[in-house]
């Protein structure tokens, strides 16, 4: 599963302005419904803020993977924050997070959304590619980054 080819360069925001984790979160949701027009901002924002309820999806080493599965969605849609400064997304290790891996699915999708669940979850342990996605200087050369590891698996 590649992550580049659900990954729009639209979708890549290489410096958050929120601080907290719900104004995150929000953050997310209105790029995404800048881009995807028929996904209502505070319907992405539920689905999200409902999965943390359940757990905080900021796993560990400054990583969260925020996500959740839309009704009327057609495809998987991706989208790659970074914060400079770190967000408290009560990760398990304690540790602010710098960045942010948000996936949307078609509520149908349940096996290729696992499947990019795991892959991003896989590849973010690599302290490389994290360091990578930290000091890459925009939106584009993010992209280039990803697509670099893509090309790995």
């Amino acid at each position: 599963m590649k992550i580049a080819e659900n990954l729009s360069k639209e979708l890549i925001m290489p410096a958050l302005v929120s601080k907290t984790k719900v104004d995150c979160l929000m953050e997310f949701a209105q790029a995404i419904s800048k881009i995807h027009p028929e996904l209502k901002k505070d319907d992405i924002a539920h689905i999200l803020l409902e999965r943390e309820k359940l757990g905080s999806t900021g796993i560990q080493d400054g990583v969260a993977i925020p996500h959740g599965k839309i009704k009327d969605l057609q495809h998987i849609v991706v989208v790659f924050g970074r914060s400079l400064e770190g967000i408290d997304f009560q990760a398990h290790d304690n540790k602010p997070t710098r960045l942010f891996f948000v996936l949307l699915a078609p509520e149908s999708a349940t096996s290729t959304h696992l499947k990019l669940l795991a892959r991003l979850s896989k590849i973010l342990k690599n302290p490389d590619l994290r360091g990578a996605l930290l000091t890459a200087k925009d939106a584009e050369n993010i992209y280039q980054v990803l697509c670099r590891e893509d090309e790995k698996a």
